[in-house]
């Protein structure tokens, strides 16, 4: 898993590509389409899920862009990561 940090406010994410996010969001909507309105209602807010939420830094809401790779010592060790889009970190440099 490679993790980026957000340069505006030090927010730490992992990496994933469009396409996957997209097949996750796809997947998701395609099981929230499965539960009832109520469940829907009380286990998600009534929302389905957009990719915006992975073009946006989940704490300033800043985009995606604005990430470079972070360093171990920057991740909090035990902490929930959210995912951002980030093909540049994901794409290794050719010698």
């Amino acid at each position: 898993m490679t993790c980026v940090i957000c340069k505006s406010c030090g927010w730490v994410s992992f990496a994933v590509t469009r396409k996957k996010a997209e097949n996750e969001v796809k997947s998701f909507n395609e099981y929230f389409d499965t539960l009832t309105k109520k469940e829907q209602k009380e286990y998600y807010g009534g929302r389905k899920s957009t990719i915006d939420f992975y073009e946006h830094c989940f704490l300033c809401n800043g985009p995606y862009t604005n990430f470079r790779k972070a360093k171990n010592s920057e991740v909090p060790y035990g902490s929930t990561l959210q995912p951002i889009i980030q093909e540049k970190s994901l794409t290794k440099k050719k010698k």
